[in-house]
């Protein structure tokens, strides 16, 4: 095969497109690696904004709870939840000051609204974890609602308590919606 100087230009001019094309390739990757790291870092703030706002709102709950004055805080509570109806932590905070107060189903009924609302609330690695409240909780009362449910089965307040807790049960053990 003969080359003459039409395929001489050809080759050159592919060897140049091939070079320009392996520059923009190498230069693009640093870009796609940046956006990464920076939709990871916007993630990371925007949970620690919403830590703080949490904070925030229901310091007074917490003040309350920890001064071990829980119908006051569930007053407190009462006041942030008509401010903020759909937040999730509300929820949990209800579900820890039901269970001191002893009343389990109750907690285990805002246990469960708040994790439907955010399943941070049970993931081992989320800093706003409640599981070790839960799987208390959980431990406590499911052998006793199951025996009593087994007892009378047309009870629907026991079987919604223990569909409550079951529901919690399959979440802590990984389970999903």
């Amino acid at each position: 095969m003969k080359f003459d100087r039409f395929d001489k230009i050809l080759f050159i001019l592919l060897a140049f497109t091939l070079a320009g094309l392996a520059v923009f390739v190498v230069r693009s990757f640093p870009g796609k690696a940046t956006a990464v790291d920076t939709r990871s870092m916007e993630r990371e703030l925007a949970v620690q904004a919403r830590t703080a706002l949490i904070d925030r709102l229901f310091a007074p709950v917490t003040a309350a709870m920890q001064a071990e004055q829980h119908q006051e805080a569930l007053l407190k509570l009462e006041e942030v939840n008509v401010r903020y109806p759909g937040e999730a932590h509300g929820f949990i905070l209800k579900g820890e000051i039901l269970n001191r107060l002893e009343s389990l189903d109750g907690a285990a009924a805002a246990f469960v609204r708040g994790v439907k609302l955010n399943g941070d609330y049970i993931d081992k690695r989320s800093n706003v974890s409640r599981r070790d409240i839960i799987e208390k909780l959980l431990e406590r009362s499911l052998p006793k609602t199951a025996a009593n449910y087994r007892n009378s089965p047309g009870n629907p307040a026991l079987k919604e308590n223990l569909a409550n807790l079951n529901y919690l049960k399959s979440r802590l053990a990984g389970g999903c919606e």
